[in-house]
């Protein structure tokens, strides 16, 4: 459950190459969490544009780029940015969470389970 503390991390930090098709990867937490760290990193040169992601407790789950006219489920992480997102999903070593995600430009995004603002 969030908390009013500084955030403290609660597993392993997962590095997602970002690419404009919709890749997915596994979270697993060392404990019961439902906050997520999301650092957005674009290399030099990069455009400016945000990774876009969903959360979901099914292995299946796909994320789509919105469009003008045509708005998806999806939150979004701003490039050169840091923030703490809670996830309607508590999640744990024994269940874990699957995040898809998808960018309009090459960029990396890192995301670590935890707890805290």
């Amino acid at each position: 459950m969030a908390n009013n503390t500084a955030f403290q991390a609660m597993g392993k930090t997962y590095k997602a190459n970002v690419t404009t098709a919709s890749q997915i990867i596994t979270i697993t937490a060392d404990g019961p969490c439902n906050q997520l760290m999301v650092a957005n990193h674009q290399p030099s040169g990069a455009t400016g544009q945000p990774t876009y992601f969903v959360v979901s407790s099914n292995s299946s789950a796909t994320v789509t780029l919105p469009a003008n006219g045509s708005p998806q489920y999806a939150l979004v992480s701003i490039p050169a940015s840091t923030r703490v997102y809670t996830v309607p999903i508590q999640f744990s070593p024994s269940v874990p969470l699957y995040i898809a995600f998808i960018g309009e430009a090459a960029s990396e995004a890192y995301f670590t389970p935890g707890e805290g603002i």
